[in-house]
């Protein structure tokens, strides 16, 4: 076992140099961004994402000291009040660089659901510190998360980053923390003698933190290091929180080199010299960055956004009663949009997706957002719509245990082409339930609409100046109208209240949501003479416009006969009139 004492095997230090002068040139940093969505875009632009590429965990720890005979923030001659112990790596990933210390959490110990635990180990075994599992908790700093242009030979990872101050001191009872006004929180008290490396790592203690030796060190450390020094050269007692992502050329530890970045602070930000608040995230942006977070790729960020506003419209439109108890997602595929009304929806108590295809995103959904939605149920049934939505709708109505009303059944249906749409409005409104579409892929095979398509379009264009009405607007218009007739819902006893909403065409073109309520019908008595007074009506309205009543008849059989007698009295003369007339023209005619 290597020891690290005093000033055997530190680092050289030179007091006249200026702060980190050992950093790596810019050129190797990369570009950082100002945003979690642009540092994304940036990755996924040219590079193929992968279900494949999800990290591997580890922990790093941060291993601090401050110099007694320096105050806090007094920079003279480029030194400074903090020690750092790091370690030389000997073998393994990284050998040759220096590093922090840590190492894989294992999950039969349960370290990723509690990477404080894995943190404490990794330590004791490189340092032989140790650490009390508390005391590592509330020096969590963030998570840092590695991606790299050559995936397959660099597997993605995420870093569980925490901070730990020590106190040297071999009259103190090691590793009991310590409170007082020049030391940071639980500072934990050792005895220098007792810091040794094993056979993968020496460590060493660099007394000056800004002769820290960046450039035989991984490229991020020049970026994320020097940030969290410099918050605690300045500030005593204060955590620092951040997070940050960091995406690396090919070549992983050769090439050392960064493509993109981008570092999330939660403190006052030192980094850009401006004082920033907090970022408050919405649901919206919570749940976005769980899936990045986790490098879940399915969904994408286009049927993120789809579902999100699909889902939110919905239960704008539903929002009376319970009317989404249960929802049933058709072709749902990864499941995304079942999984939001279990987020948005209160009442909401479980939510399926039927489709045939065993899609990957379904496991990542459920590993990065079943913490929100807590005990209720996300389930998947691989079997196709004709049957799979029969069943599970079999199965919920029937239950006699809870009482459950078609009125509390929701089917959804995201990006459904439109034989699908067709069948499963069919099928939904023959149960009673509300039903949500958003139909995609309507098609005039045999171009039987194209003339009216073309026809509406010109009259619009004319009157209004917008483009022709298309296909799929129409067949969209038609299926609206067909939910609306008397007769759907007829068998359940149900009838519909329709909504067509627009989403935002930034996000999609296919964007009109078809939303019917289920409503329960009138008594069927009273329904029968509504209809029996209907048909009255239009029958009175027949007759008014092509049958002549009989007193009108008779007048105009007396006017008939009156005019027949005239004109048999006037005929004769009328005759004689006109020959008379002619003779007259032909006598001038011949004295000419």
């Amino acid at each position: 076992m290597a020891m690290s004492r005093s000033n055997d095997n530190d680092v050289d230090s030179n007091q006249d140099a200026p702060a980190f002068r050992h950093a790596l040139d810019s050129s190797r940093l990369g570009r950082r961004h100002d945003s979690l969505e642009s540092y994304t875009a940036a990755v996924g632009r040219g590079r193929q994402l992968h279900n494949e590429d999800i990290p591997k965990e580890f922990s790093l720890v941060t291993i601090l000291r401050r110099n007694e005979d320096k105050q806090p923030g007094n920079i003279d001659n480029g030194r400074s009040s903090l020690s750092i112990l790091i370690g030389k790596k000997l073998r393994g990933f990284g050998a040759g660089f220096y590093n922090c210390f840590g190492g894989k959490l294992e999950k039969d110990l349960g370290e990723q659901k509690q990477p404080a635990m894995g943190a404490v180990r990794e330590t004791k075994e490189e340092t032989n510190i140790s650490v009390p599992l508390s005391t590592m908790e509330e020096s969590f700093v963030g998570t840092i998360r590695f991606t790299f242009d050559d995936w397959q030979e660099n597997r993605a990872m995420k870093v569980h980053l925490f901070c730990v101050f020590v106190s040297l001191s071999a009259d103190e009872t090691c590793s009991a923390p310590t409170h007082n006004a020049n030391a940071n929180a639980n500072t934990i008290n050792i005895d220098p003698d007792q810091i040794r490396g094993c056979d993968e790592i020496e460590p060493i203690w660099v007394h000056n933190c800004y002769d820290l030796p960046l450039k035989q060190m991984f490229a991020d450390d020049s970026i994320w290091l020097p940030m969290l020094l410099q918050h605690h050269e300045s500030n005593i007692g204060a955590n620092m929180k951040f997070n940050a992502w960091f995406h690396f050329h090919k070549g992983g530890a050769k090439t050392n080199s960064i493509k993109h970045y981008y570092i999330q602070r939660h403190d006052q930000d030192k980094f850009n010299d401006t004082p920033k608040q907090s970022e408050k995230f919405t649901l919206e942006k919570k749940l976005f960055h769980a899936l990045h977070d986790n490098h879940i790729h399915n969904p994408s960020i286009k049927e993120f956004k789809e579902s999100w506003n699909f889902a939110n419209s919905v239960r704008s439109f539903l929002k009376e009663g319970k009317r989404m108890t249960h929802v049933l997602d058709v072709a749902g595929g990864h499941g995304a949009l079942a999984a939001l009304f279990l987020l948005l929806v209160p009442e909401c108590e479980s939510a399926t997706v039927i489709d045939p295809a065993f899609v990957k995103g379904e496991v990542g959904v459920k590993d990065a957002w079943s913490d929100y939605w807590g005990d209720k149920s996300l389930k998947y049934r691989h079997e196709c719509l004709r049957t799979g939505l029969r069943k599970e709708l079999d199965k919920i109505l029937q239950n006699n245990n809870q009482n459950i009303s078609p009125t509390n059944v929701l089917v959804v249906a995201c990006h459904a082409c439109q034989h699908l749409t067709d069948e499963t409005l069919e099928i939904a409104s023959d149960y009673g339930v509300n039903i949500a579409v958003m139909p995609c892929c309507q098609k005039d095979h045999k171009g039987s609409w194209k003339g009216l398509s073309k026809s509406l379009g010109n009259k619009s264009s004319n009157s209004q100046g917008t483009a022709s009405l298309s296909f799929g607007t129409i067949m969209d218009l038609l299926t609206a109208g067909k939910m609306m007739a008397w007769n759907t819902g007829l068998q359940a006893n149900v009838e519909y209240v329709v909504k067509m909403k627009l989403m935002d065409s930034a996000i999609t073109l296919q964007n009109r949501i078809i939303m019917c309520k289920s409503m329960h019908r009138k008594d069927d008595n009273c329904n029968d003479k509504e209809r029996e007074a209907a048909h009255h009506r239009l029958a009175l309205a027949y007759r008014r416009a092509h049958c002549v009543n009989k007193g009108e008849k008779n007048r105009i059989v007396r006017w008939t006969s009156v005019f027949n007698e005239s004109l048999d009295t006037l005929l004769p003369g009328l005759a004689g009139f006109c020959i008379g007339v002619a003779c007259c023209h032909m006598l001038h005619l011949h004295r000419k």
